[in-house]
Parts: structure tokens; sequence; C-alpha cells
């Protein structure tokens, strides 16, 4: 067995929850009308859900670079979806945080995505979907143990 070899039954559903999950990202991804990249609507995504940070935390969040985080932050505020302001604990540094036109955007596209997803979820029968009910705890484990 190589180092890249996984046990039979976790390697096997490791596979097919990553496949699953990677089509169904991008399925969603491709019924949004917003031009923004994963890595700007992931930072949106970030500032919405912890608050105005500092480009270094924001880039931690993102397993990021500064200097890619940097880029990130300057194309949003481009876009007038990201502000920056004072940081009140320390005047020589600034936060960064969701114009209300970011607010907006964000909440159009979350809103397309879900009626995107939902559609897909109505196509699935009951008990389909009684098992991804009971997926989900389990599946947002996942995303919180880093």
């Amino acid at each position: 067995m190589t180092s890249l070899e996984l046990p039979t039954q976790t390697g096997t559903s490791a596979v097919r929850l990553r496949m699953a999950l990677v089509r169904l990202a991008r399925t969603i991804r491709r019924h949004s009308g917003q031009s923004l990249t994963p890595s700007q609507i992931s930072a949106l995504a970030t500032v919405e859900e912890y608050g105005p940070m500092r480009i270094s935390t924001l880039a931690a969040h993102e397993s990021m670079g500064a200097p890619a985080a940097t880029r990130v932050v300057a194309s949003l505020e481009e876009q007038q979806l990201f502000e920056r302001r004072d940081d009140p604990e320390d005047k020589r540094a600034c936060l960064v945080d969701l114009s209300d036109i970011g607010r907006t955007v964000l909440a159009e596209l979350w809103s397309e995505r879900t009626i995107g997803l939902s559609s897909r979820l109505d196509r699935l029968s009951a008990k389909e979907r009684a098992t991804i009910d009971a997926a989900l705890p389990a599946l947002e484990k996942l995303v919180r143990d880093n």
C-alpha cells in the first residue's frame, strides 16, 4: 500500500464525499449571476460571519498569505463591496468590513444559491431529504474541525 492509499471504507467514503461536494459546489456556483471569484465570495462570507477584521486576520481565516488577502480586499474595495475603517484598538491599523453594497450583493448571492439548491432538493424523495437532514450535523462538524 502506498502512502496515498487509504483504508478501504474510509477511503471510499472520503473519495465519494469529496467528489459529491466538489460537483455540488460547482453546480451551485454555476447558478448564480455574480461575477465574483470563489476567493472574493469566501472573503465576503468570512467578514459577514465574523465581523470587521484586519487583513491579516482575514488572511488567516482564508488560509492565504497576506499579499493574496491584500489583493482580494483591494478588488472588493474597487467594486465597493468592502470598506476600510480605523481599528478602535490600534489607530495605526484598519479593519475591513462589508459595505452596504457588499451586504446586498452577498444576500442576493446567498438567495440565488439557496433557491438553486432548494430546487435540486425538491427533486429528491422524502427519504433522501431526511437522510441529508440527518447528515447535516456531521457535515457541519467536519467544516468546524480545522
